[in-house]
């Protein structure tokens, strides 16, 4: 079981000792259930909308440009969806050809984002998206900020504090790891 040749479908060399994989998955286990119960019973946040940013951080990289990058693309995604919303919704009454043309009109600037240094994490913008949607959909409470701008602004507070542990968990990794 030595070194990984990269060739095989699980690397028994990253899973049998003690190293940055296990650090990771220790971390971000223990910090899920805090996270979790915080979100539920005491932040009254939606909680999927910060697993998402997580996964972003990770995803764009690590450290502070991916925080950024990630987090940028995130919040630019959920102003597309939250103006497609209110596009549809308002102008359009629900039109299905409505929602579509519009829905593509952002996906073809949220594809442009790779040009743009802050937001070159173009996925970041389309999770941001398709999140702000799925707050949309569940009609989550917002705090006393009704509509499209409640949801929006819900699914922004949630996601930055979901970057934020991204950012969190990858650090203290780090540290009782054997570092990166």
């Amino acid at each position: 079981m030595g070194e990984s040749s990269g060739d095989e479908l699980v690397d028994w060399h990253r899973l049998t000792g003690w190293g940055d994989t296990w650090a990771l998955a220790v971390v971000v286990g223990v910090a899920s259930v805090p996270w979790t119960y915080g979100f539920v019973a005491g932040l009254d946040l939606p909680l999927w909308p910060a697993f998402i940013a997580s996964a972003t951080y990770y995803a764009a990289g690590r450290g502070g440009q991916a925080f950024v990058r990630g987090y940028s693309s995130n919040l630019v995604g959920i102003g597309y969806g939250a103006a497609t919303v209110a596009i549809v919704d308002g102008a359009g009454g629900g039109s299905v050809l409505l929602l579509s043309l519009v829905v593509g009109g952002f996906m073809l600037l949220a594809s442009l984002h790779e040009a743009v240094s802050v937001l070159s994490f173009t996925p970041g913008g389309f999770f941001g998206y398709a999140t702000l949607f799925s707050v949309h959909a569940a009609g989550v409470a917002t705090h006393g900020i009704d509509g499209v701008g409640g949801e929006a602004v819900i699914t922004a507070v949630s996601m930055l504090i979901g970057a934020a542990i991204g950012l969190l968990t990858d650090e203290v990794s780090t540290v009782i790891g054997e570092g990166r």
